[in-house]
Order: structure tokens, then C-alpha cells, then sequence
């Protein structure tokens, strides 16, 4: 007896199909987020939410640690009024006086006088006056270890030159780097819209930094003093008790800029006066706990997230049936839940019939056998991409439920090279399928155990056997046997990993239809588009794909079950 597989093309229904199959299990599609790339980023934080905590723990660790460990800094302020002075001629009287106006300060005036205040003039008086150039709060840094390797790189282009630095000239680069490191630390800026201009100093030490501060405060008073002490000589008249003064204003301000200490001494011949002088700083303002805590754990929820959804966009491993709906286009058909608690066997289904597994499996049962016809018997083969993802375990489980139903089902072990179900449901069996597909059509039967009265059992190979490496399912005693069986009886497969065989290839075309079971978290995208172009370039009919979560590799081990006629009543 010969049989003949029609030629089928991939996008068409195949003669033994089964009619009417389009599902998608929406039992879970409310908790089911992947359906959008959104969705796909919360459920990838969902995954790594532990490793999202770990690193935001982490950069609140380091920035605690940044917090304790950095040497506080401390920042005084000092305010100056700006207030133009009304300049007389000599010899004017007291009507002329009282008639006179004012200058009016305008705000490009403003503006001058805080570069004035900011300037290399006015703060080398500060620093030169009280000699910080040997203060040790602005001396050069010693090099780090980087800087070390350049400066000895360079050193020795410059000693191949054969030129070399002088004590002055070592010297001067010492007290430029030393007053850069002064200014850097000089904030002048306005106050609103108002005249007031607003000196800061950050230092290390809370009272040299209220006299500093005050120091630069007064060295601009000075300058503004001597200004108009110049066009008070230039004046046609010399009025030598105007020069006392204004040299008593000078001393004044001198003073202040040595001591750091704001008097109460009027500078008529200024036109700015200091209306807030520096106090000691009560506490640190730099660095700023609060902030610095913030702005870890902000960097590391944003880094965290930034990680995980470009890791994710790199992704390419299944993790929601919406995924696999999305990318693949094929329908997902059920999603089958690990058990929990217990350990998966045979006979899960039913055994717990109450647990999400079972109602996995009779939702599965019901999508691929509830269309099907009595005269018009079904043979699925459930195949998956690599070894471990819960093929056998679906299958064994999947029969038992047909079976109770009083549904006639055998199944097949047509996993020749690693054959589980054998070992379980028929250790001491005779004969196997390996022995079936190397006999002529017709010659033999193929060799079943029956296992319950409705549930029939065809194990791969004989008790303590080997399969022959060069079995191939796909012979004409094999064609022969799937169309006698299937006239009366529904054929469930248990089909080796397309990785390690290309059985399920060569048998995909003789069957109603094949399932790709895929593991949860575990399987790949393109594992699983490469299996449906493989199996569709073979004839053969995909239904769709089971998503399986499988207990762990570590943790993965199937009981081994016996089905007896008792427990599928």
C-alpha cells in the first residue's frame, strides 16, 4: 500500500487540516503589556525590576559616599550699593549745590561695574595685598596619575629639545595657577533689576571666606575712590582738604581689604557703597546632601531605564505572546503558565485539573480538536526550536486529557535520538518507530503499547536500544501508517528539536498540522521565524505557537508518570 502526499503550497490550506482554526488565547491579554513597544519597555523593567533596584542602591550608595567624603565648602556674600555722586566744581557754593542733580546709573553701567569687580585688576590687589599666593588652599594641585604620564611625556620632549624651566619661571606658572584658583571662586552677579551687586567667595574655611569675601568688597570701594581721587587732582583748583579726604578713604579701604573687617567709615568719594557685608557662613554649602541623593537616585533610575530599553531593543528573545503576535504575525495560541507549586509530570493535566497548566492544556485542546470532524481525524505534531522548552511534557499531558474525554488518541514518540516518553511509558517495549520506518509499507504494523482503553502509546525505539543514526521519518511505511491511523484515530507527535533534527521537516508535510512550542524568556524571535520558514518550505502547516514556561534548566525534572485506565475515567 503506497501513499501519496499532495503538493501543497505553504500559504494554503492543507487537504487534512483542521477547518477553521484561527484563535488567540485572551484569557491573559489584560496583563499581557507587550503589546505595544511601550508595553515591551515596562514589561522588560517588570524582568529587571531587581537588578533596576540593585543599581539605583548602588548610585545612592555613591552618592552618599561622595557626600560624606567631599571636603565641605562654605560661601559668604557681601552686597554693594551702586550710587553716583553729585560732583561740584571748586569753589561752587551752596545754591549751586543744592541745584545740582544726580548722575542716573543705567543698567549698561550695572553691568560695567560687576566686570569691574570681577576684574584681574582688582582681585590681583586682593591677592597680592594678603600674599595668597603661599596660601595652601590655592596652591597647584599635585598631579594625578594621568597628568604624571603626560608631564613625563612632555618633560622628556622637552628635555630632547634642550630646553628647560627656570626657578622664575616655575615661580610665575605657580602664582598664575594659584590666583586662577582664587577667581575661580569669585561669583559677582546682580541683584534683579536692582543696583545692588552681590559678591560671593566659596573657601574651605567658613571665617577666611567671610573675609575674603569682604577683602574684594573693599578693594572695589578703593578702586572707586581712586578714580575720582584722580579727577579731583586734575581739577583746575587744588583744594588740599578734598585730597585729605579722599587719602583718608584710600587707608580706609586699604584696611578693609587687609583685615577682611567692613567698618563703618563713609566713602563720600565713591560711588558705591557696601550695604551687606560678609558674615561667617553658619554651615556648609557645599556639597549639598539633599541634592546630591536626588540627583543619584534620578541618575540611576534614568541610566537604569536608558539600559534596559536599549538592551531591550537589542532583544530579541520571546516574551509575551503579544510579542510573538506582533513581530512574527502568528497567532499565539495559548500561553501555558509554569506550575506552581508542585512538579510537572504526565499526568499534571489531570492530576490538577483546578491549575492554570490544566486550563492551558484544555484551551489547547479545545482550539486544535474541537473543529474537527469524525470522519475527518486530525495529525499534529508539536515540534520545538532547541532541547528543554516542554515539547514532551505538552504532548504527554495533552493526550491524557484527549483520552479522558473518551477521545481515541495515540501518541507518538518520534523523538528517535533522545526518547523520553519511551523511557517513561514504555521501558520495556519491544519494538519502536525506528524499527516501523525501516520495514516496507505494509510489512508490519506499527508498534503500539496501549497505555488506557482510548490512549495508545508508539515509543521510539526498543528497550535499551539506540536508534539508528540514519533513521528518517519521512519513508513511505511512515506516509503509510499516518494515513491508516488518522482514518480513525487523532495522532498527537512528540517531534525532536528542529536543532538537533530535521525529522520534523521531513514528516511536516504528511500531517494536518505541526505546533511550535516556544519557551518563555528562553527562545528566540529569529529561532522561531527561521522553524516557520523551515516548515513551511516542507509542506507543511503551521497552526500557531504554544508559549511555554518551563520550570528552570537547574530545576527542570519531569516525574515520571503511569497512566492507568482508573485515572482517565
Amino acid at each position: 500500500m503506497t501513499y501519496t502526499s499532495p503538493i501543497v503550497r505553504a500559504d494554503e490550506p492543507h487537504p487534512d487540516a483542521l477547518p477553521g482554526l484561527e484563535h488567540i488565547d485572551m484569557r491573559f491579554a489584560e496583563d499581557d503589556p507587550g503589546a505595544t513597544w511601550i508595553g515591551d519597555l515596562v514589561a522588560a523593567v517588570r524582568r529587571q525590576g531587581l537588578l533596576l533596584i540593585l543599581w539605583l542602591l548602588f548610585c545612592f550608595a555613591a552618592s552618599l559616599a561622595y557626600t560624606l567624603m567631599a571636603q565641605p565648602e562654605y560661601v559668604s556674600s557681601a552686597q554693594i550699593a551702586l550710587e553716583p555722586r553729585v560732583r561740584l566744581p571748586p569753589g561752587a557754593d551752596a545754591a549751586t549745590a543744592a541745584s545740582a542733580v544726580a548722575p542716573i546709573l543705567d543698567s549698561a553701567q550695572a553691568e560695567s561695574q560687576l566686570q569691574i569687580v570681577r576684574s584681574v585688576r582688582n582681585l590681583s590687589y586682593v591677592f597680592d595685598t594678603l600674599n595668597l599666593n603661599a596660601d595652601p588652599a590655592f596652591a597647584p594641585k599635585p598631579p594625578g596619575f594621568v597628568s604624571r604620564i603626560v608631564g613625563g611625556v612632555m618633560g622628556l620632549l622637552t628635555f630632547s629639545r634642550g630646553g628647560t624651566s627656570t626657578p622664575e619661571q616655575a615661580a610665575a606658572q605657580a602664582r598664575e595657577i594659584a590666583f586662577q584658583n582664587f577667581s575661580d571662586r569669585v561669583q559677582v552677579r546682580r541683584l534683579g533689576q536692582s543696583y545692588v551687586i552681590e559678591v560671593s567667595f566659596r573657601g574651605l574655611n567658613p571665617d577666611a571666606t567671610a573675609r575674603l569675601t569682604n577683602s574684594i568688597a573693599a578693594a572695589y570701594i578703593r578702586d572707586q575712590v581712586l578714580v575720582h581721587g584722580v579727577s579731583e587732582q586734575r581739577g583746575t583748583e587744588f583744594l588740599q582738604g578734598r585730597i585729605t579726604l579722599i587719602q583718608a578713604e584710600k587707608k580706609a579701604a586699604d584696611e578693609a581689604v587687609a583685615s577682611g573687617v567692613i567698618t563703618d567709615f563713609q566713602f563720600p568719594d565713591s560711588d558705591a557703597r557696601i550695604v551687606g557685608a560678609a558674615l561667617r557662613p553658619l554651615a556648609a554649602a557645599y556639597p549639598q546632601t539633599k541634592l546630591n541623593l536626588l540627583f543619584g537616585i534620578l541618575f540611576g533610575f534614568v541610566t537604569g531605564v536608558a539600559f534596559i530599553a536599549i538592551m531591550n531593543n537589542f532583544d530579541r528573545t520571546v516574551r509575551s505572546p503579544a510579542q510573538i503576535r506582533r513581530v512574527l504575525g502568528i497567532d499565539c495560541l495559548v500561553f501555558v503558565p509554569r506550575l506552581r507549586p508542585g512538579r510537572l509530570s504526565d499526568t499534571t493535566a489531570l492530576d490538577q485539573p483546578g491549575s492554570d497548566f490544566a486550563r492551558s492544556l484544555r484551551l489547547l485542546r479545545t482550539v486544535l480538536f474541537a473543529a474537527r470532524t469524525k470522519a475527518n481525524q486530525v495529525s499534529i505534531g508539536f515540534v520545538s526550536c532547541r532541547e528543554g522548552d516542554g515539547c514532551s511534557a505538552l504532548t504527554a499531558n495533552l493526550s491524557g486529557l484527549l483520552a479522558a474525554s473518551n477521545s481515541r488518541v495515540v501518541l507518538v514518540d518520534a523523538n528517535l535520538h533522545k526518547p523520553d516518553l519511551t523511557r517513561r511509558f514504555a521501558p520495556n517495549s519491544e519494538a519502536g518507530l525506528d524499527n516501523f520506518i525501516h520495514s516496507s509499507p505494509g510489512s508490519i504494523d506499527l508498534p503500539e503499547v496501549r497505555l488506557t482503553t482510548s490512549l495508545g502509546f508508539v515509543p521510539a525505539v526498543a528497550s535499551d536500544q539506540m536508534a539508528d543514526p540514519n533513521a528518517f521519518l519521512g519513508t513511505h511505511a511512515m506516509r503509510a501508517a499516518l494515513t491508516q491511523y488518522n482514518g480513525a484515530r487523532d495522532l498527537i507527535l512528540d517531534l525532536p528539536p528542529l536543532e538537533a533534527s530535521s525529522d520534523a521537516q521531513a514528516i511536516a508535510g504528511m500531517l494536518s498540522g505541526i505546533v511550535l512550542v516556544a519557551a518563555l524568556n528562553r527562545t528566540k524571535l529569529d529561532q522561531l521565524a527561521e522553524a516557520v520558514r523551515a516548515l513551511r518550505s516542507a509542506n507543511g502547516r503551521v497552526l500557531g505557537i504554544v508559549l511555554n514556561d518551563p520550570l528552570p534548566r537547574r530545576n527542570r525534572r519531569l516525574v515520571r508518570g503511569t497512566i492507568s485506565a482508573e485515572g482517565h475515567a
